[in-house]
This record gives C-alpha cells, structure tokens and sequence, in this order.
C-alpha cells in the first residue's frame, strides 16, 4: 500500500495524559472534546498516509505542528502514524481529529479543515514537553467562513520573511483571510511594471520629514523601547547623501507569498486603496490629480481626478496586473475616507457629474467604484470596499467592510441592498490603539450578534482584525500590538463555545508563554498588587504580582523609566517614605513591555463626617446635556434629570450627550486603606471628602485609571463624575485584596 513518508527524528512535544478537556488550553476553544484516557506516544520515525494527493501541500506545516529534523518521500496512502482524508459529509473548514494509543486520525471536508485540524493536532503536542499526546477525540467547525487580519505595510514596511512568520501564526489560530494594505498616502508597496516611478518614488521617503517617522522616533527616546526605531535594513542613502525608509515587493515576491499562504489554507486578499489615501501616485503622476500636485486636504489627503479619463485607465491597468498576481476571488479597493472638496472646483469632475447625472461629488464616488466593480467582474472577482461604499448602487456581489462602529446606518444599508458584509469594527478589532489591562477582554467580549444583522445573518460572512502602522515601525512592535488580542479575535470568528473571561484569559497566559518561549514579542498583561495612586500610614510592602512566571519585571525608584539594567524585582519592597516607583515588564527573551507607575504618599486616616441627617441607600445623580473635555465643567451645561441610583453606572435612560455627577456618602466599614477604580469611555472622577482619588479625566478610549485613600470608620463624602458624547462606558468599582476588580458594594452607597 502506498503510503506517504515523513521522517520525524528527535525530541518532540509531550502531553499529558491524564489532563481533562478543559485543561487542553486550546484557541479558539473547538465545538467537542472527548478525553478518551491514554495517550500516543509519538515514535521517532513517524509514517504520515494522505487519502489525497490535495493535502501533500500540508506537509510542511505538519512538519511544523510536530517538529522534525527531515521529511521522507511524499507518497498517497490511507495507513500511517498520522492519517489525513478528506471527508465530503463534512462542512468546508470543518473537522474530525483523533489521537488514540495507535495514531493520529484527521477527516475534514476541505483542505483549510485539514490545516485547521493540524492547527489544533500543535497545540495538543504543546500540552506536554516530551514523547506523547493526550488522547482526544475533537470535532469542530468554524462559526464563521472568513476569518481575516489586515496588516498595513503601507505606513511602515514588512520584509517578505515577517509576512511569512505572520501568516504562519495565522495558521496556527485558524485565520484563513489575510488582507494585505499595500498602499497608502505613506507608501506604495508592490512593484506595478508598466508604472516603475510608483515602487521608484514610492515606496521611499526622508523620515526627518516624515510625520510618523518623527512620531516613532520621539516614543523611542520616551519608551527607551528600540522596537519604535525604523530598521536599519531597510535604510538606503540616496545620491543626494539623504537617509531613505522603505521598501517594497516585487511580483516575484508576491508570488512566493501568495503561495505560502496558499499551502496554508489562507487566501491572500490585495488592497490598493482608490480614489483616496493615494498621494503616492499623485506624486509620480501629478496630472492624475484636479490640482496637479499632491497635497494634503483639511482631513485627508486630495484624491485622484475622477473627472479625468486617465485615472480610470490607470487604475485598470494597475489592477490588471493585481489580477495576475493573486488568484483569489477577492481584491479590496479601499475606497474609504475620500475628501471630495477638490472634485467641487474641478471643471473635469464637474464634467463627469453632469455628464452621468450623478448628483454630487458622492455620486462620483459612487460611479468610480461601480465602474472598478465592473472591471473586477469582467477579470472573475468580487470587489471589496470599506463601508465608504456603502449605499453605492453595487451589485450584491460587492461586500463591505463595516468599520465605522459609530456608523450603524452603512451596516444596515449594506444588509438591506443584499450585500454580504465584513465585520471589522474599530472599537474592536482595530489591533493598533493604545492597550491597557481590559484590551483582551474588550475583544473578546465583543458579540458580533449585538449588531444591526438581525434576519441578514447569513449575509455577515465574517470577522477581520485589522492591524495600521502609522507607529508600528519594527516586527517587534507589530507582535506587541498583535498579541494577544488576536487570540481573542481568534475565538470570536471560529468558535460557538459560551463566554467565559476568566478561562479564556488563563488559555491566553498559556499562549503568550509559548510566545515567550519562541522568542517571539507580546504585550504582557499588567502587574497586580498596586495601584496608579498609593497610600500608606507609616509603612508598607509592595509585593508585585507578576501575570506568569517567566514575566521579568525591572523597576526605579526615582520615576525614571527601568532599563534591561535596572534592578530586578526578585521580592516584596518596603516603602516608608513618599516615592514614585516605576515597574516595566521583560520577556523571557529580553523584549522590553509596558512601564507601569506606582506613585506612595504617606497619608493619615481621614475621620468621618456627621452629617445629622437620616440617609438613604444609593447615591444622587443628576445628568447633563454636556458637550466638553474635563469633568470639572459637567455642570455648566443644562441639567437633564436628577434620580437616585443603586449603583455607580450610566442610568438606563441616559442617551446621548453625557454628563453625570453622583453624589452621597460611602460608609466606610472599618478603619484601613481603599482602592479604587475608574474604567471610563471618555472621562471620570472620583473624589472622597474632596480629595482626588482616581483621576481618568479628559477625552480617551476605554482606559483604566486607579488610587487609594486611607479612611477611618464612617460616613465619607463621595464625588463621581463622568462624560461622553457617543456612546461611552462607566465602571467604577474597587479593587479587592486578590486584586479583583469589584463593584462598590450597594451598603455602602449613602444620600
């Protein structure tokens, strides 16, 4: 019989064997999981049977799953170590997984199931660290058919290899979509041979001119972090002496891509981003603009001149060569955030308008990309669009990417045309925003059935973690921002498992050290057992509770931010005097994280107020139509009700423009020092017997922001406030001594 032959020679994963289901750590959690007991003990010379000669371009990836030093003869067959089949009745992308005392078994009913399956077959390997598999039977399929991550290499540059490493990684979570945003304002990225001037010009820049650049450079010396320093490989000096960033892919480097991603069951979808964000060609071809020139308008770059008949030339011809580069079905124009103030003085776009009855400037949008879309049909794709397009008159076959989370309207106006649609929101699943000690678990708590899709479930082909560059100059710091958030968006696009935060931020922990161990960069979850702002009343101890053990945590005592050289935390710290400590997390590997500050202040207990007045439960809310920046000007707008609430959150009936201001006592139990937390989008307060406890004023995301205050037994005057104006979030609470976050107790809410 044949059979093909893979020669798998030295120390391999163990597992072990005596671990239940939910101790198997595996992302995105699968649909069942049966431990059987047991487990296969993986032989040094492992035989591995194809029922398909389909599935041999997987070899390289088992290979990879189960580490090897060779790999023997590719031969089909239906008896070996570990069997591979395809099996029909199954779902596409779904799969059957065995390991039992005699080998691996995988059924699946295409090939991105079988890699799906081998995906799985790795994390089991890394249960253990030795010579077996826990014996498991897994059936499983994906919640959702795309399951897709962008990567920007238009605002900074990956080399073909980093690409590589990352579609691999993509693999390993069951990600089968990878967007590529190959151009943008900052840089061209693909070789086009019939325009060279676009990869010539293009794809280099000055960075002591360019803004991002200058960004990126300025948070290295703030940070003492290299990963925001540009790579010295992908400097050149020019023939005028200059420094150049950039880089970009020739056809022959797509090529390879394109068919790596392929063995690994990831369609390659191409983004050259049209009419805007397109000041790249502007620059090599000025006449394709209204003005003649690139320029920069009030919110975003002059889009190219739809009025002129070249444009569209051009942008066929530069597609046409995408075409031949990426034979998937799919290809993303872009066509987001087009500023269209130069289209009104321009006699040729006016031509265009009147010429085709299109209205306005947004009816000329709307013609150029049902003009592409045509052309993309004619060459057997479907075209892409971000939700710019959204109400363009497409045909169903156009699918929009939904990003704009405050913009539900263009989700339900794609829903309602019979487009299908991406779910790729901002709040969510934009990868390149500021993170903080909730980022994983905002991610993960995102429930994509929250949104207006209702009676159009089948259109949501799926999800699309999205990752921009514009201070994202290394590999490095691309990992950082990546993981772990991508494991969460991982288990939102595949798996139909219930919510379970706390068990999925151990598996998380468990991941992120398999990172470690492969030297591979992450952000690493926040330290414990201190806050923002401390009090102490004549000493205390600081004991630092580190995420997970092979965390490496530095720290100074002067403010200033801790080096690879600083000392290194190896036990608890006794604070007696006013200081500022300042705590920075390490890989195993050496790769420097975040920088936490821990400001003590030596305090005194705070005596209690009499207020001689019989109080009741909860504290006074009154709401404000407040339009504003800072908390302590909430009052100056209008009042809009005043109520009595249980607890410290946005009342139920409070829409709109924001402002609130809690107000009442906290009956404190006994004498000792309290910690607090303020977790707000966009800003909040909290004062007790007038003084700031937990400042997380201003505009921002959700971030967190905490202090303590030490108080006597008694009645305490207590101040919350909080603002926003599109739709925010409040969460105040206090901080327990496991360092759990909870609500402040209803008994002690007093007015």
């Amino acid at each position: 019989m044949k059979r093909l032959l893979f020669v798998l020679i030295g120390a391999l994963f163990a597992a072990c064997s005596g671990r239940g289901p939910a101790d198997l750590d595996l992302i995105p959690a699968p649909r069942t999981v049966e431990h059987s007991g047991g487990a296969y003990r993986l032989p040094e010379v492992m035989t591995v049977a194809c029922g398909d000669s389909a599935l041999f371009a997987a070899r390289d990836f088992l290979a990879h799953a189960l580490p090897a030093t060779g790999a023997g003869e590719l031969l089909l067959g239906t008896e070996g170590d570990v069997c591979l089949a395809l099996d029909r009745s199954l779902a596409d992308g779904a799969y059957r997984l065995e390991v039992a005392s005699d080998g691996v078994r995988i059924a699946a009913g295409s090939y991105g199931g079988v890699i799906s399956a081998i995906a799985t077959l790795r994390q089991l390997a890394a249960v253990g660290g030795g010579e077996t598999l826990p014996a498991v039977k897994i059936e499983d399929a994906p919640r959702y058919a795309w399951r897709g991550y962008m990567l920007d290499v238009a605002r900074h540059f990956f080399t073909k290899e980093q690409v590589k490493a990352l579609l691999l990684r993509m693999a390993e979570y069951k990600f089968n979509k990878f967007h590529w945003h190959l151009t943008d304002d900052q840089g061209w990225r693909i070789e086009i041979r019939r325009y060279p001037q676009l990869t010539e010009q293009g794809a280099w820049r000055d960075p002591a001119t360019h803004q991002n650049d200058i960004t990126c450079a300025e948070r290295a010396e703030q940070t003492l972090d290299p990963a925001y320093r540009l790579p010295e490989a992908l400097l050149r000096t020019d023939a005028e002496g200059r420094t150049l960033y950039g880089g970009y892919y020739t056809q022959d480097d797509i090529r390879e891509v394109v068919a790596y991603a392929a063995t690994l069951g990831i369609d390659v979808i191409p983004e050259l981003d049209m009419p805007g964000h397109s000041l790249k060609i502007i620059e090599s071809f000025p006449a394709l603009s209204c003005a003649g020139k690139a320029a920069w308008g009030e919110t975003f770059s002059s889009p190219l001149c739809l009025g002129n008949d070249a444009t569209l030339e051009f942008a066929k011809n530069v597609y046409k060569e995408v075409f031949e580069l990426f034979p998937f079905e799919y290809v993303h124009l872009g066509a987001d955030e087009v500023e269209k103030i130069a289209w009104t003085n321009c006699p040729k776009c006016q031509s265009r308008i009147r010429m085709h009855r299109l209205g306005d400037e947004h009816g000329l949008q709307a013609w150029f990309v049902r003009e592409m879309e045509s052309f993309f049909a004619a060459h057997g794709r479907k075209l892409i669009g971000w939700d710019e397009i959204a109400g363009d008159n497409l045909s169903p076959t156009a699918v929009v990417q939904w990003w704009r989370s405050w913009m539900g309207s263009t989700l339900t106006q794609s829903l309602e045309a019979g487009n299908s649609v991406i779910l790729s929101p901002v709040e969510y699943l934009y990868l390149d925003g500021t993170q903080n000690r909730n980022s994983l678990l905002k991610v993960y708590g995102y429930d994509p059935a929250a949104e207006r899709i209702a009676g159009h479930e089948s259109q949501v082909l799926g999800l699309h973690a999205n990752l921009w560059t514009e201070t994202v100059p290394t590999f490095d710091r691309a990992c950082y921002q990546i993981f772990p958030r991508l494991f969460a968006a991982s288990e939102l696009a595949w798996s139909t498992q219930p919510k379970d935060a706390a068990g999925f931020e151990r598996r998380a922990a468990v991941h992120m050290q398999r990172l470690d161990a492969e030297g591979w960069n992450y952000r690493i979850p926040d330290l414990g057992g201190f806050c923002d702002e401390n009090v102490f009343l004549d000493r205390t101890v600081v004991e630092v509770v580190k995420p997970f053990g092979s965390v490496v945590v530095r720290y100074t005592t002067d403010g200033s931010v801790p080096t690879a050289s600083s000392p290194l935390y190896e036990g608890p710290i006794t604070v007696d005097a006013d200081c500022t400590l300042m705590f920075r997390r390490f890989t195993a590997s050496g790769k420097a994280g975040d920088t936490q500050r821990a400001r003590f202040v030596k305090s005194s207990l705070l005596a209690p107020t009499e207020t001689g007045r019989t109080l009741s439960p909860g504290l006074t809310v009154r709401w404000y139509d407040y339009v504003g920046e800072a908390c302590g000007e909430i009052e100056s707008a209008t009042l809009r009700s005043e109520s009595v609430a249980a607890s410290v959150a946005i009342p139920e009936q409070v829409k709109g423009n924001i402002g609130l201001v809690f107000t009442g006592y906290l009956d404190i139990p006994e004498d000792g020092i309290y910690s607090f937390y303020l977790y707000t989008d966009d800003g909040s307060t909290l004062k007790v017997d007038g003084r700031m406890v937990v400042d997380n004023d201003g505009p921002h995301s959700r971030t967190e922001r905490s202090g303590q205050i030490a108080l006597a037994r008694g009645l305490h005057p207590v101040e919350i406030r909080y603002f926003d104006s599109n739709g925010g979030i409040l969460e105040a609470g206090m901080i327990d001594a496991q360092g759990r976050r909870v609500p402040i107790p209803s008994q002690m809410l007093r007015h």
